[in-house]
C-alpha cells in the first residue's frame, strides 16, 4: 500500500487492500473516537429525497445531461448507509475507493457548491477527472453513486452533521503514523 502524492503528479487510486486499510481505519476511529463508531449506520433522514429541490434538481439535471443518462439513477426515498459514523461528534466518515472518482462525480461535485464540505471538493474532483473510474452494470451506476454521495454530503450538512470523506490510499492506516495523520485529516482539535 502506498500514500496518495497530491502534488502535481497524477492521483493513482490503488484497487487492491481495500478491506484491509477499511478495517486499519476502523481501529484507529475506535482509538480516536473512544470507542463511539458504528458501521453501515442508517439514519432517519439520510435518504434520496422525495421531491427534489434546487440543489437535487441541479444535480439532477446535470448527471441526466452526462451521457444522456437514464434518469433511473435518481431513485426517489432511498435509505443510505454511512460507512462511520461517531454520534456523539455528530461525525460521519465516507471511505471512498476508486469507483467513486468517475467523471459523473465531478459532475454532481460542481452542482452543489453553495453546500459546505469537510474535504477538499478541489482535490475530489481532480481525482475524478484523473482517475476517470467506470461501472456500467448497469448503464447508470457512475450517475447512481454520483447521486448518492451527494446525497450524503448534502443530507449531512443540513442536519448538522460533519462528513468527512477518505479516499482510498490517501492514507496507508497501517503505517506508524497513520493515527496523527488521520487525526490531522479529520480536524479534530
Amino acid at each position: 500500500m502506498y500514500t496518495i502524492n497530491f502534488d502535481k503528479s497524477p492521483i493513482r487510486i490503488p484497487q487492491d487492500e481495500v478491506i484491509d486499510q477499511k478495517c486499519a481505519l476502523q481501529l484507529l476511529l475506535n482509538r480516536i473516537f473512544e470507542c463511539d463508531i458504528v458501521c453501515e449506520k442508517t439514519f432517519p433522514w439520510m435518504r434520496t429525497p422525495s421531491e427534489f429541490d434546487a440543489t437535487y434538481n441541479r444535480i439532477f439535471k446535470a448527471l441526466c445531461q452526462y451521457r444522456n443518462s437514464d434518469p433511473k439513477f435518481a431513485r426517489k426515498n432511498y435509505e443510505l448507509r454511512c460507512d462511520f459514523v461517531s454520534e456523539s461528534k455528530k461525525t460521519i466518515i465516507e471511505y471512498d475507493e476508486r469507483q467513486h472518482f468517475s467523471a459523473a462525480r465531478a459532475i454532481a461535485l460542481n452542482a452543489y457548491k453553495d453546500i459546505k464540505l469537510n474535504y477538499n471538493r478541489d482535490l475530489w474532483i481532480r481525482a475524478c477527472n484523473e482517475v476517470n473510474a467506470h461501472d456500467n452494470a448497469p448503464a447508470y451506476r457512475d450517475e447512481g453513486r454520483a447521486f448518492f454521495d451527494s446525497t450524503r454530503d448534502i443530507q449531512a450538512y443540513r442536519n448538522g452533521y460533519k462528513l468527512v470523506r477518505i479516499m482510498h490510499g490517501q492514507i496507508d492506516f497501517t503505517r506508524q503514523n497513520a493515527y496523527d495523520e488521520l487525526v490531522k485529516l479529520l480536524n479534530l482539535k
